[in-house]
């Protein structure tokens, strides 16, 4: 597991150019969307009317009393939904059938996140500080997914960048390296569902 770690690492290290690239990406668009809010407050009132109750999952559905029980079940099936749903599902797997796709629809995402919790709105805002370290998580997650995308799809475009001199041998190694990034994607997403423990906590106490 060390190896396979050191090794997810290297990739990142590697590529930390793009990585921080898509971190100013990502968090930046969020931030804009989330700015826009407040002069456009009839854009946030119909998104959250259509669309308000899919963002309201994990320990958002929480409510006084629960007992550490339920509170794991949710947590649980949250991580599995952020790992298997929004991150690989959404982001990498698209991308193994059309290069940087996941890239797109990775900061899509950051966009919509950004209208779904957007402080603009009273009640939001009153959720807004105990949320914000499980968006700034699984954001986080889908920067490392994005990275592992734009890995795979420069090694299909430029061979080389991977040390392959066919297309179908970089392919491969760019899903093998995308694959490794999951190394480090599942700490972030772990550590976002033990925190959500505390935020269901403090959501519940307020």
């Amino acid at each position: 597991m060390s190896i396979l770690f050191e090794r997810a690492w290297e990739i990142l290290v590697q590529n930390r150019r793009a990585y921080l690239a898509l971190n100013a990406l990502y968090y930046g668009l969020m931030i804009l969307a989330m700015l826009y809010l407040y002069f456009d407050h009839a854009l946030h009132d119909s998104f959250l009317k259509a669309h308000g109750a899919s963002f309201m999952l994990g320990p958002l559905t929480l409510k006084a009393p629960f007992d550490f029980m339920q509170a794991l079940t949710v947590v649980g099936n949250a991580f599995m939904l952020n790992l298997l749903g929004s991150s690989y599902g959404e982001i990498t797997l698209p991308s193994f059938l059309v290069p940087f796709a996941g890239v797109a629809i990775g900061l899509y995402r950051a966009v919509i996140l950004g209208i779904a919790f957007s402080p603009a709105d009273p009640t939001v805002a009153r959720i807004f500080l105990p949320h914000l370290p499980t968006l700034l998580l699984e954001g986080q997650a889908a920067v490392l997914a994005m990275l592992g995308v734009y890995v795979h799809g420069r090694a299909l475009l430029w061979p080389k960048t991977v040390g392959q001199k066919s297309r179908w041998k970089a392919y491969v190694e760019g899903f093998r390296q995308s694959g490794t990034m999951y190394v480090l994607i599942m700490p972030v997403l772990l550590i976002s569902a033990v925190y959500g423990i505390i935020e269901a906590v403090m959501l519940t106490i307020r």
